[in-house]
């Protein structure tokens, strides 16, 4: 597709350089034997690249052209410019002033005040875990430069004409640090842009090319490209002799046309015209060999030989990547104008990537075409300012239906009757009607309240979500109305959420090629505190060059009404949890402020959680603060379970020693018993040796043993044997009882249950 050989020619964005020799200047060099050297770019390779980059610009301005005009009438409809030529002449014609009623300005100023309300934030993340200190500076370096290039306005501009015409367009570059900050962010406009038609992707990477062209002062072209004085020249002068060229349309050429087609009585004939000639800057992709990074946090970027990145160098020392020739698609810069090639050379980014990033609205399914929300209102819009002018043309006229001849004189009748206290004399029997047909003006404004009606519906902007008076009156209903509201543009917002990020990731790679040197520079927090932070200094935690690391988009929602209403919900949810569970209310404190749209929200949370102990959950390292209140707690911690321990000790200890005094009490109780029992062994012993003794005094005196024991009865002394004699007779009485109770109920009659009584016969 782009089949040349070209190097590096014409002007050196980087370092500033240009070469000095052109063809088209007078000036003779002795090298040369004609007295003139001929130019780089005028060589054959880069004719040839010339004519195919101009075909391919001017084969996309000629298929875009249908869809560029309707996205001019977009934006002339926002700007309230909706009639078309013939009807405001009509109008005029007849006395009548083409009055406007915008009313899908209202719509889309509802859609891009919810982006400014609802801006979101970012930060940076490291690939690896050494990385989370520079990734941290990278994070406070995207803020600064988002300050100092006012980053917020340019995104805001571009999602403007998104919303209106389909498209906008972001831009992250580089420029001379004597013109302020070397990253920079701008906003182009759609007029400018042209891209590849053959692109479906939303983020350009199956895009070919992408171009923008501009109306730059002759002057300040010749400074830019001092070289190329001549080509430039010839550009201008064509335009000068023959007009504006046929390389823009009315979209991109309308102002540059009012500037031609300008001429003031102020100035003589003779004045000075304003030379201007228009440059096409086209981004182009071919495919290549490079060498580039393989394997790594790096891989993928090309690597640069002669001035090798700090990032690269690492990876390489550690062994994770090697560069290594690839074939890759190339991302290429040429600048040229209808004349000829001012500049061509490899892109100098190394995210070989298009700077330019779409915001995107809608686009079209049958070729990819980008259009916004006013495309699919035009039409009723158009309707809404045609039946009001046919209603209020009906109110302030006056329509007459009469007989013939029923005034003399007509002229003098029209006049008359055109005046507010006319007075009509009519020949008698001569019908003559004034204001006839003046019921057809409420059916024009009953069908332009269902316009009106119709555009809220196809935008999704209801008068719940302006704040207009309805039927909801429940704050539920209200709620649930601006929900859906919302949900119409989410898509929208989705496409802005998405774009950020693609042209955040470009910035941080910026940042991370040409943030090399030592820099100081200031940031603030929500409360205008000012930092002073330090990059690069030589300290490991601030070098941003060494380390690869992402943009992210922080959750957040863009609608606004509906993060209040979800704020709602969860403070009511912590009232019902407070009274029953204070604890997990105390916990959930911090999260639910953080959620609200307040001001000072930072400092509220950070003194929730001081309070509550909770740590911000996205944090990756403790701060001095927290590691010395970590600190503090784990030594109370520390202290609490040694006078825990201390305790279960103490308690164990008393344990063992009451158990050893059962221990001893039992020991003690046992000898007792052992005692005892030896002591009723030995009584028993003697009692054993005094009965045998008394035996054998009974053996020898058998008539003293009966006298002893008729003395023993009657002192009441029972033995043994007669205790268990009298103990089995009371058994065997006891058993005979029982068995003469049982016989007896045997013997008795059963008892017959009462039966129930038969109802007496009637």
């Amino acid at each position: 597709m782009f089949d040349t050989d070209e190097k590096s020619t014409g002007m050196d964005f980087a370092a500033g350089r240009v070469d000095s020799s052109d063809p088209w200047t007078r000036l003779p060099e002795e090298s040369s034997p004609n007295g003139k050297k001929k130019h780089e770019l005028d060589n054959d390779a880069c004719r040839s690249l010339h004519r195919r980059l101009l075909c391919l610009y001017e084969d996309e301005l000629d298929r875009q052209a249908d869809n560029r005009q309707d996205m001019a009438i977009d934006a002339d409809f926002y700007d309230s410019i909706q009639w078309r030529e013939e009807d405001a002449k009509a109008l005029r014609d007849r006395g009548q002033v083409p009055l406007v009623y915008n009313v899908i300005a209202s719509s889309v100023n509802w859609v891009l005040g919810t982006e400014k309300r609802g801006r979101t934030d970012y930060k940076v993340l490291p690939r690896r875990k050494d990385g989370s200190k520079p990734a941290e500076r990278k994070t406070q370096l995207l803020k600064y430069l988002n300050d100092v290039n006012s980053g917020a306005f340019t995104r805001s501009m571009a999602f403007e004409e998104a919303v209106k015409c389909g498209v906008g367009w972001m831009e992250a570059s580089v420029q001379n640090e004597d013109d302020g900050e070397p990253v920079v962010v701008r906003y182009e406009s759609w007029r400018n842009m042209l891209w590849d038609s053959a692109s479906t992707s939303k983020d350009l990477q199956d895009c070919r090319f992408v171009s923008r062209s501009k109306w730059v002062d002759l002057d300040i072209a010749e400074s830019m490209f001092p070289d190329r004085i001549g080509i430039l020249r010839a550009s201008a002068g064509g335009n000068y002799s023959y007009g504006i060229d046929s390389y823009g349309d009315e979209a991109m050429d309308s102002q540059e046309n009012d500037l031609d087609g300008y001429s003031s009585v102020r100035n003589s004939v003779y004045g000075s015209r304003r030379d201007r000639v228009r440059l096409i800057e086209m981004w182009f992709k071919k495919p290549i060999k490079v060498m580039r990074m393989v394997g790594g946090d790096f891989s993928g970027e090309v690597y640069d030989q002669d001035d090798p990145s700090p990032g690269h160098l690492q990876s390489i020392k550690a062994g994770e990547g090697v560069p290594s020739v690839r074939v890759m698609m190339r991302m290429h810069v040429a600048i040229f104008c209808d004349t000829g090639m001012l500049y061509v050379d490899e892109s100098p980014y190394r995210h070989n990537d298009f700077p330019f990033t779409p915001i995107w609205c809608y686009r079209r399914g049958r070729d990819n075409q980008p259009y916004g929300m006013i495309r699919s209102m035009r039409d009723i819009q158009e309707d809404i300012n045609k039946r009001a002018s046919k209603a209020l043309y009906i109110l302030s006229t006056n329509k007459v239906i009469m007989d013939e001849g029923a005034v003399d004189d007509l002229d003098e009748f029209e006049e008359e009757v055109s005046r507010p206290d006319a007075i009509i004399v009519k020949k008698q029997g001569k019908e003559l009607v004034i204001n006839a047909e003046r019921e057809l003006a409420p059916a024009h404004l009953d069908l332009m309240s269902r316009s009106i009606a119709m555009i809220q519906t196809l935008s999704g902007v209801t008068d719940e979500n302006m704040g207009r008076s309805t039927n909801a009156t429940s704050g539920l209903a209200i709620g649930r109305r601006q929900e859906q509201g919302a949900m119409t543009t989410a898509g929208i917002f989705d496409n802005l959420r998405f774009a950020v990020q693609l042209h955040g990731q470009k910035e941080l790679s910026l940042i991370e090629q040409y943030f090399t040197e030592k820099k100081s520079f200031r940031i603030t927090n929500m409360r205008g505190t000012p930092e002073y932070i330090d990059i690069n200094d030589g300290l490991p935690e601030n070098d941003i060059a060494r380390t690869k690391a992402d943009f992210i988009i922080s959750d957040q929602d863009w609608r606004a009404t509906i993060r209040q209403a979800q704020s709602e919900e969860l403070f009511a949810l912590l009232q019902q949890l407070a009274p029953v569970a204070p604890q997990v209310a105390i916990v959930m404190l911090d999260l639910i402020v953080e959620s609200m749209d307040v001001s000072n929200r930072d400092e509220l949370v950070k003194r929730i959680r001081q309070v509550t102990g909770m740590r911000d959950p996205d944090a990756e390292e403790m701060t001095p603060e927290e590691q010395q209140a970590e600190m503090e707690k784990q030594a109370a911690a520390q202290k609490q379970a040694e006078i825990q321990e201390r305790g279960a000790m103490a308690a164990i200890a008393k344990t063992e020693s009451e158990a050893q005094k059962n221990i001893s009490a039992a020991q003690k109780d046992a000898a007792s018993t052992q005692q005892i029992n030896v002591e009723t062994a030995l009584t028993g012993i003697q009692a054993q040796m005094e009965a045998l003794s008394a035996a054998i005094q009974a053996l020898t005196v058998p008539g003293a043993v009966r006298v002893a024991d008729g003395m023993l009865h009657e002192a009441g002394y029972v033995s043994r044997t007669e205790a268990e004699q009298t103990e089995a007779q009371m058994q065997q009485a006891a058993a005979a009882q029982q068995l003469q109770q049982e016989a007896e109920q045997a013997q008795q009659p059963p008892v017959q249950q009462p039966q129930p009584q038969q109802p007496a016969m009637q």
